[in-house]
């Protein structure tokens, strides 16, 4: 923790007791003068000496020197940096003192904060789904067809008056019948609206793979274990000959494992669905097979997760080491990463999210992301330090690769490869910004970012 954090509770907490200076001073073995500069945030405390303060001061050793401050301190600085904010004059740099001396109002903040963030996110995913789901615009199309008969119907039974009493029967028939049908189709609309609240709904064959790979952590095990005695059987150094290696092992051992893995998941509902999570766990395969996890851990660590290192040490493409960072076996210090791909025309074709990194899925996201400034510098790995609105950090590296034919006069068309991390965790990695590094403020998308002034806003934010 920050030690100013420290210094600042260690004298709040000594006021509390009601103990002077010199009297904790003497209780832990150092002069009042040290103790003064400790208190003052000239001299750090730590070790043997954090322990016994904590001691004297009847603190769990948690409370001076534990990660659920350095959050709080990142949930507080986040906060300050809220565009709504903006205006109030939060003392962002006093954000420690505030933890120090009023620990209980700091943390009912953070929770305030969390909050607010969690309903950020279900608002972004329910806008981004009632916009987009296919239910919903069936049911719309429904009604409005029934609509359309009854309005019809209805005409005729006015316009004619001497309609035969048979015919005039008929028509009565199909308006009851039609009436009926709209109502129970309204009653299914208000019964699927009743229940908007479950965000986690799956619409179309891609929501339904990415629930496969996040409900695995994007770890599958069994494939991995499969892949393994495969690997050795990689002989040439060419990464195009590797990769056609790998996929003909793959195709030749792991099919069946695969999709008896697809029918026993419950998020695979459609025959669509279950097409593109082959694909998918069949590149997945390809990976475990070029990029034995045991041996790609360890040089991912060695190399502090630089892609192109790790890319040239396996003979293997940046996009596939883009996902076999996603799919690395959770453990203290090892980053956890995300994973996004796009197209030329700016639309994210490929993701393996990120706790708490919130991404529009069907709507455009934020044109600042470095996602999609890649492009402008293909074959260039690029890092871009991130503040959300919402107070999060994170750090993107992005890079564009031609894809399709290659040679003269073939025109060059580009995809984007992104990883993201939390700023936290990109301090294990190669891409550490570090304090000097420029922050710039983005968002999820245009009608879930609050910042008004930004000169890219292409819609209103839904708060107006």
């Amino acid at each position: 923790m920050d030690h100013s954090i420290v210094g600042a509770r260690i004298r709040q907490r000594r006021r509390e007791l009601g103990v002077t200076q010199a009297d904790l001073a003497q209780r832990i073995g150092i002069s009042p003068s040290y103790m003064n500069l400790i208190e003052l945030n000239k001299r750090r405390i730590a070790g043997a000496l954090l322990r016994r303060t904590a001691h004297a001061l009847d603190l769990p050793l948690d409370e001076l020197d534990g990660v659920s401050e350095r959050r709080l301190v990142e949930t507080l600085v986040g906060l300050a940096h809220n565009p709504s904010f903006r205006k109030l004059g939060v003392e962002g740099e006093r954000v420690n003192e505030l933890i120090g001396r009023f620990p209980g109002w700091a943390r009912a903040l953070g929770a305030l904060a969390h909050s607010e963030r969690e309903a950020s996110v279900r608002v972004q995913t329910l806008s981004d789904r009632l916009s987009n789901d296919p239910y919903l615009s069936e049911t719309l199309h429904r009604m409005l067809t029934r609509i359309a008969a009854v309005r019809s119907t209805t005409e005729i039974l006015t316009e004619y008056v001497d309609i035969p009493e048979d015919q005039r029967d008929r028509f009565n028939r199909i308006v009851h019948e039609e009436i009926r049908t709209l109502s129970d189709v309204g009653e299914a609309m208000v019964a699927y609206l009743d229940h908007t609240d479950q965000t986690d709904r799956i619409l179309t064959p891609v929501d339904e793979v990415e629930a496969l790979f996040n409900a695995r952590d994007n770890r599958f095990a069994e494939i991995e274990q499969a892949a393994r005695p495969l690997s050795p059987l990689l002989s040439d150094p060419h990464p195009v000959s590797r990769r056609q290696k790998a996929m003909a092992l793959a195709e030749e051992h792991l099919s069946g494992a695969i999709d008896a893995l697809i029918e026993q998941q419950a998020q695979i509902k459609t025959a669509a669905a279950g097409s593109r999570a082959r694909r998918a766990l069949s590149d997945y395969a390809v990976g475990a097979i070029l990029m034995p996890m045991d041996a790609f851990t360890e040089q991912a660590v060695a190399s502090r997760y630089d892609i192109e290192v790790l890319a040239e040490l396996f003979s293997a493409d940046v996009e596939a080491v883009c996902h076999r960072l996603t799919a690395l076996p959770r453990a203290e210090a090892v980053p956890r990463f995300g994973y996004f791909r796009a197209n030329a025309a700016g639309m994210i074709i490929e993701m393996l999210g990120l706790e708490g990194l919130s991404v529009s899925r069907y709507a455009a996201a934020c044109p600042l992301w470095v996602l999609f400034r890649a492009q402008q510098s293909p074959e260039a790995t690029i890092r871009q330090r991130v503040l959300f609105p919402s107070g999060e950090r994170f750090v993107f590296v992005a890079r564009a690769r031609h894809t399709g034919p290659s040679g003269f006069g073939k025109p060059r068309h580009y995809v984007t490869n992104m990883v993201a991390m939390k700023e936290d965790d990109a301090r294990h990695t190669v891409y550490d910004p570090g304090p000097s590094a420029i922050v710039e403020e983005v968002g999820p998308s245009c009608r879930l970012c609050p910042r008004t002034t930004c000169v890219h806003r292409v819609e209103d934010p839904l708060s107006e």
